[in-house]
C-alpha cells in the first residue's frame, strides 16, 4: 500500500485514555534482551477504544455461543470480528477506560450471511464505578438488512448514559445480544463508533509538512497511525531547533527488509515485525526524523554523534517513552561508550550541558552548527567545555572508566589494520570489560601484536567457545573475523 499524505487521510480512531505508542540501524543490533512474547502479546492487546470499538483483536471480545474469529471482511482498520454457529449469542467487551467522542448515537456495521427474515441485534452496557449493571442502550431490526453485504445499525443512547459515559472509569463494557438465523458461515461486526458531535481532527491537519508513507500487507493500523501522528507532532519541533531548512516532505516506510529502524535521505524505513512486537515504541519515529533534520552535515561526522544526538531528540520529544520502558542511562556504567553512540552519547551530551554549558546552548545544538559548517575537530570539545573528550569521559565516570593503555598489542575494526583502534595491554578481556575500552561484541577484524606477547581470542564471552592463538601481526582473521567476544593478552 502507498499513500501521499499531506495531513492524514483516514479518519483517526477513537481512543481511550490509553494510547499504543532504536534506534537507527544502519549497523545497530537489537536490543540484547530477547522478547516475551506474552508480553508483548498483553502490550499490543492494551484496552484502547480504538482497537475495541475496531474489533480489531478477538481477544477483546468474548462470545456466550458461536465461535469467535478473526476477519478479513472488514468496514475500517485491518479486520473485523466474526461469531458463526450461533442462533442466539451475546458478544461482551473487554473492560474500557473512559471514552472519547461520547454522542448520543453509536452506529455498528454487521455484515450477515443469510438473509435474516427476523433477527435484531441489542445492546448494553455495564460499569460498576458508574453503578451501571447491562443498562439498556437499544435495539436494532435485521429484519431488512441484506445478505453478504454490510450494513450499518445504530442505536439511540438514553441521555442518562450519553452523561455517564463521559463521565472517568476503567471497567466500561459493551455488550451485544444478537439473534438471528443460524448459519455455518460467520456473522461478521465492525467499527462500532458514535456518530455526529465534534470530529476528532486528524494529525497533521494544516501542516506545512508531506508525510509519503508506504506499508507492507499485514501491518497494524493503529500502530502506524501513532507513528503519523508522532511525525506530525515532533518534527516541525525539531527542524524549528535544528534546521529550519529541512526537507518539508519526509517518507514513513513499513518494510520487511531486515533491520529494526533506519534512514535514508528524507526517507525512514521500520522493520514490521519489530514494530508489531513493541507497540508502544513509536517515539523511534522521533530518532529518525532527527537524521532526516540532520542531512546537511560537512566533513568529518563521527557517527556516535550522530547517533547519540538522535537519541537526545527522542529522550527530550519522544511522547510515550515512559509508556514503552524507554529511556536513555541517568549516568556512567562499567561496559558502557560514547563511541557507541545512542543512549550512552546521549547521556553523555546532557552531562556535559549540566556540568559545562549552564546558560549557554546544548551541546547538541553546538554540535549541529559546527557540523553544517564543516568544523567539527577533537579541540571542539576544548572550545565547548574546557577539557578533550578523554579527560571529559573519565570526569563522567568519576574517573572509574579504564583509560587508554599505552603499550600492548592493537585490536582494529577493519581487516590489514584498518578503521579505529584500541590497545589492550596484558590482562583478560571479557564482553564488557572489552565494552568498557570501546570493542564491541564481534568487531575485530584484526590484530596487531608485538614480540613477546600472545593474544588469545574467544568466540563466545566468559573465554569459551572457539580460541585461538595469534603471536604475530594478523592483518585477517579468517573464520574468527567479527566473531571475537572476549580476549586475553599476556
Amino acid at each position: 500500500m502507498t499513500r501521499s499524505i499531506h495531513h492524514s487521510t483516514r479518519k483517526l480512531l477513537n481512543r481511550g485514555s490509553l494510547l499504543l505508542t532504536c534506534w537507527a540501524l544502519s549497523a545497530c543490533a537489537a536490543p540484547g534482551e530477547p522478547y516475551d512474547e506474552a508480553a508483548v502479546e498483553t502490550a499490543e492487546l492494551a484496552l484502547t477504544q480504538g482497537s475495541v470499538f475496531g474489533f480489531e483483536d478477538v481477544a477483546d471480545w468474548t462470545a456466550s455461543a458461536g465461535t469467535l474469529e478473526s476477519s478479513t471482511l472488514h468496514t475500517e482498520g485491518a479486520a473485523a470480528i466474526g461469531l458463526r454457529g450461533f442462533a442466539s449469542a451475546e458478544l461482551t467487551s473487554a473492560p474500557l477506560s473512559t471514552l472519547s467522542g461520547v454522542t448520543g448515537e453509536l452506529s455498528l456495521d454487521i455484515r450477515v450471511p443469510v438473509d435474516p427474515q427476523w433477527g435484531f441485534v441489542q445492546m448494553f452496557v455495564s460499569s460498576p464505578t458508574l453503578n451501571l449493571n447491562r443498562a439498556w442502550v437499544g435495539q436494532a431490526s435485521l429484519h431488512e438488512v441484506s445478505e453478504d453485504t454490510w450494513s450499518t445499525i445504530s442505536f439511540a443512547l438514553p441521555a442518562y448514559l450519553e452523561s455517564a459515559l463521559q463521565q472517568s472509569y476503567s471497567d466500561l463494557r459493551i455488550i451485544l445480544a444478537l439473534n438471528l438465523p443460524s448459519s455455518t458461515e460467520a456473522t461478521v461486526l465492525d467499527n462500532l463508533r458514535f456518530e455526529g458531535g465534534t470530529p476528532t481532527p486528524t494529525c497533521g491537519d494544516g501542516s506545512p509538512y508531506t508525510l509519503d508513507v508506504t506499508t507492507v500487507p499485514d501491518f497494524n493500523d493503529v500502530i502506524l497511525e501513532d507513528m503519523i501522528c508522532t511525525f506530525y507532532e515532533v518534527y516541525p519541533q525539531l527542524v524549528q531547533r535544528f534546521n529550519p531548512a529541512a526537507s518539508t516532505t519526509v517518507g514513513l516506510h513499513i518494510t520487511n527488509a531486515s533491520g529494526v529502524a533506519w534512514a535514508s535521505g528524507i526517507d525512514t524505513f521500520y522493520n514490521r515485525q519489530f514494530m508489531l512486537n513493541d507497540p508502544l515504541g513509536t517515539d523511534v519515529v522521533v530518532h529518525e526524523i532527527m537524521h532526516v533534520v540532520q542531512l546537511g552535515y560537512w566533513g568529518e561526522v563521527p557517527g556516535w554523534i550522530i547517533e547519540g544526538g538522535a537519541d537526545y531528540a527522542r529522550d527530550a520529544y519522544g511522547l510515550r517513552n515512559g509508556e514503552a520502558g524507554w529511556s536513555i542511562p541517568s549516568g556512567w556504567t562499567y561496559g558502557s561508550h560514547y563511541l557507541f553512540g545512542y543512549g550512552d552519547a546521549a547521556a553523555f551530551f546532557k552531562w556535559m550541558d549540566a556540568t559545562y554549558r549552564v546558560g549557554l546552548p546544548p551541546v547538541v545544538d553546538a554540535l549541529d552548527d559546527i557540523l553544517r559548517a564543516g568544523a567539527y575537530s577533537s579541540q571542539t570539545w576544548v572550545d565547548l567545555t574546557g577539557y578533550d573528550l578523554e579527560t571529559l569521559w573519565q570526569q563522567y565516570s568519576n574517573y572509574n572508566a579504564p583509560p587508554p593503555a599505552t603499550s600492548g598489542i592493537t585490536v582494529y575494526e577493519n581487516a590489514g589494520f584498518g578503521g579505529r583502534a584500541v590497545m589492550l595491554d596484558r590482562g583478560e578481556y571479557d564482553l564488557i570489560d572489552m565494552r568498557a575500552r570501546a570493542i564491541a561484541n564481534d568487531w575485530i577484524s584484526s590484530i596487531q601484536v608485538p614480540p613477546g606477547y600472545t593474544v588469545t581470542a574467544y568466540y563466545d564471552a566468559g573465554y569459551t567457545g572457539t580460541a585461538v592463538q595469534y603471536t604475530s601481526d594478523t592483518p585477517t582473521l579468517g573464520a574468527m573475523n567479527d566473531q571475537i567476544s572476549s580476549i586475553v593478552v599476556e
